[in-house]
């Protein structure tokens, strides 16, 4: 009678041993769970079984390890954008100096032959200058917390006065602009941050464009921006590297920059919740930006 009451108890007492080591795992696991999205966290010690502790704090010794990792990541990969924003506005003040001087060069009494060579630095210094300014420009956004300073835009007249604001530049590169634009596509949005897109878009446009431009603006469930030129169909272009920070086609032989101005449309679309997207096939890119369309047209 004793040994079957002794057997019980060990039952009972095994039961309810066997209960809470199954409650600490589930516990463990809850945390474990909580701690991927709460990074902050670690595993709780004051469990039932000692193994289980010593599981734990193994656990969080490695949660820390990695976190320490993270943070030495983090660290470094601020330090390098810095640095490139830093090296970036270095460089910008020699080479407008360097383009003003040439540009002044150009007006002299030269030789065919040194026009040509002017002509060519000229070109080069231009192309070094945009891509420090894209580097500055990029490492800007990526490594500092831009403010969102959200308002409504009437985003036609906005696309208009970019455009028009390039007009001079469209004649010196013989492109044609095609504007098919429907008047009060309001949007939500940082007037600075879309701006910039606008001109980055304009900005590839005059270094790869040829012919003619088209800008379709329209508003439905969405506000869509689609912008068109025509390049040179020789070119084998990547669609879906288009975004790439420096993805250029074919460019040992095109020597007409770097893919860091889309880049900088994609990061600046993203920092105002839309989105955009691109295509390049048979001589023709398109780069499309659509808006949630929820504002209301202005009175």
């Amino acid at each position: 009678m004793i040994l079957a009451i002794l057997s019980m108890s060990a039952i009972i007492i095994l039961s309810l041993y066997v209960f809470l080591l199954k409650r600490d795992i589930k516990k463990m696991n809850d945390q474990f769970q909580t701690i991927e999205n709460e990074r902050n966290q670690l595993i709780e010690l004051n469990l039932v079984d000692s193994s289980l502790n010593s599981l734990a704090e193994s656990i969080n010794n490695q949660l820390l390890k990695q976190k320490s990792i993270r943070i030495a990541s983090v660290r470094r990969e601020s330090e390098l954008k810095e640095t490139i924003s830093n090296i970036s506005h270095d460089l910008r003040t020699p080479l407008t100096a360097i383009v003003g001087y040439l540009q002044l060069l150009e007006r002299e009494d030269l030789s065919e032959k040194q026009q040509e060579y002017i002509q060519i630095i000229l070109e080069k210094a231009l192309v070094m200058r945009d891509l420090t300014h894209s580097f500055f420009e990029l490492s800007y956004y990526e490594s500092k917390e831009v403010e969102i300073d959200l308002e409504q835009i009437n985003l036609s007249n906005l696309l208009i006065d970019e455009i028009l604001r390039e007009t001079a530049s469209f004649e010196k590169k013989s492109i044609i602009p095609e504007i098919d634009i429907q008047e009060d596509c309001w949007v939500y949005a940082d007037k600075k941050i879309l701006t910039r897109i606008i001109q980055n878009i304009l900005a590839n446009i005059l270094q790869h464009g040829e012919d003619t431009a088209q800008f379709v603006l329209f508003k439905n469930e969405k506000t869509v921006l689609k912008i068109s030129n025509h390049y040179d169909p020789s070119l084998e272009i990547d669609s879906s590297r288009l975004f790439d920070r420096f993805y250029t086609s074919d460019g040992s032989r095109s020597g007409k920059g770097n893919g860091l101005g889309l880049s900088i449309v994609k990061l600046l679309a993203e920092k105002l919740n839309t989105t955009v997207s691109a295509t390049a096939e048979e001589g023709l890119f398109t780069i499309q930006v659509e808006f949630v369309n929820w504002i209301r047209q202005k009175s």
